[in-house]
C-alpha cells in the first residue's frame, strides 16, 4: 500500500534535465516546434515561421568539440586540459510574425543565458553584430507602382535569461524595456511605426529567474500572456533541483498547462537522444565559469581597443584640422607680405 501511495505521489512530479545548462537548452531550442513555443511565449507575438540560424548539432563532449564544425555564433576557447576548443554559444533566430492587422513582419530574436553579471560585455558585442543585419524586401513605388527590391534592417529583440537579479526595486520576473517615442515640445508619444527611429532602436526583455518565487498567483492568473509566461519560466526553477543533483529538476506536474507538452517531452527526451548529456553537463560545471570570464575579458578589451582607436582617430582629425588651419594662416601671412612688398 505504501508503495502504491509513493508511486502516485511520484506521478505528480516531472523530472527533466536542467535547462539552465547550455547543452540542454540548445537541445530544446534545436527543435523548431519547441523553439516557437518558447520564443512566442517570451516575446508575446504570434510566430508563423521560424528560420533557424544554428544548424542541428549533436555535440561531442565539450572537451572534444574542437574536432567538430561549429557555427560562427560559438566562441572558441581552448580546454586547459586537452587544448581542444570548447564553445560558448548564443542563439539567434529569424522569425516571421503576424501583426494585429494581419500583416507580417520579419524579426530577429537574440536569445542569451547568463549566470554572472559580468556577461554584459559579451552581450554588447553580440547585439552590435546582429543590429547590423539586413534583409531584402519588396516595395512598391507610389507613383510608378513598380516593384523594387531594397535592403532593410531587421527588427531586433534581445532576450536575456539571467540566473541572477539585476534590480531589487520591484523584483519582477520579466523586465521589458520598450521603445517609447515622444515629441519633446508636443509632449505626445508616437502611435505609428516610424521607419527611421524603429530601425535604430530595439526592445529588450530581461528574465530574472531568482524572482520566480516573488510572483504571486493573483499577479498573473487573469492574464493569458502572464500565465503562459510564468508556466514556461517555471521550467527553469532552480529551487526545484533534485537533491544532490543540480543536473535535474523535479517539478510539480499540475503547474504546467498543455501548451508546454511539446517542450516538456523534448526536455525529457534529451538524455535518450544524447547519451553524452551528463558528461557534457559535468564539463559545463567544470569549465563554463572560467570560459565566460575569459570571454568577458576578451569582449571588454575589444571594446576598450575600439574606444582607443576611435579616440586616436579623433585626435588625428583634430591635428589635421590644426595643420590645415596653420597652413591657411601661413598662406594668409605670405599674401599679406606680398601685398606689402608690392606697395
Amino acid at each position: 500500500m505504501e508503495n502504491i501511495i509513493e508511486n502516485i505521489r511520484e506521478s505528480e512530479y516531472l523530472i527533466i534535465p536542467n535547462p539552465i545548462y547550455d547543452v540542454v537548452f540548445k537541445y530544446l531550442m534545436d527543435d523548431p516546434e519547441s523553439a516557437i513555443i518558447v520564443l512566442s511565449t517570451l516575446i508575446n507575438e504570434k510566430i508563423k515561421k521560424l528560420h533557424l540560424k544554428i544548424k542541428k548539432l549533436h555535440l561531442e563532449p565539450l572537451t572534444h568539440t574542437g574536432k567538430k564544425e561549429m557555427p560562427e555564433s560559438y566562441v572558441a576557447i581552448p580546454d586547459p586540459k586537452t587544448k581542444d576548443d570548447i564553445k560558448l554559444f548564443h542563439l539567434d533566430f529569424t522569425a516571421t510574425i503576424e501583426l494585429p492587422d494581419g500583416s507580417e513582419d520579419l524579426i530577429m530574436i537574440e536569445l542569451q543565458k547568463a549566470s554572472e553579471p559580468d556577461d554584459i560585455f559579451r552581450f554588447k558585442r553580440y547585439i552590435s553584430k546582429n543590429f547590423q543585419k539586413k534583409h531584402e524586401k519588396e516595395i512598391t513605388d507610389p507613383e510608378t507602382h513598380a516593384i523594387e527590391i531594397v535592403k532593410s534592417p531587421i527588427k531586433l529583440i534581445p532576450v536575456f535569461i539571467l540566473n541572477f537579479r539585476i534590480e531589487n526595486e520591484i523584483n519582477d520576473l520579466l523586465i521589458r524595456a520598450d521603445r517609447i517615442k515622444t515629441g519633446v515640445f508636443k509632449n505626445r508619444s508616437f502611435q505609428k511605426h516610424n521607419e527611421f527611429i524603429d530601425n535604430l532602436s530595439y526592445d529588450i526583455l530581461v528574465v530574472q529567474l531568482p524572482n520566480l518565487h516573488n510572483i504571486q498567483e493573483e499577479e498573473y492568473k487573469n492574464d493569458e500572456y502572464k500565465t503562459k509566461l510564468y508556466a514556461l519560466l517555471k521550467l527553469f526553477d532552480q529551487k526545484s533541483r533534485v537533491k544532490d543533483n543540480a543536473h535535474r529538476l523535479r517539478l510539480i506536474r499540475k503547474f504546467f498547462p498543455g501548451f508546454l507538452d511539446r517542450v516538456i517531452a523534448r526536455l525529457r527526451s534529451a538524455a535518450i537522444e544524447n547519451p553524452l548529456l551528463e558528461e557534457q553537463m559535468y564539463a559545463e560545471d567544470e569549465y563554463l565559469k572560467a570560459l565566460i570570464e575569459r570571454d568577458n575579458k576578451i569582449s571588454y578589451f575589444e571594446q576598450k581597443l575600439d574606444n582607443e582607436i576611435k579616440l586616436s582617430k579623433e585626435k588625428d582629425k583634430t591635428l589635421d584640422e590644426k595643420d590645415k588651419a596653420l597652413e591657411e594662416k601661413d598662406k594668409a601671412l605670405e599674401e599679406k607680405d606680398k601685398a606689402l612688398e608690392e606697395k
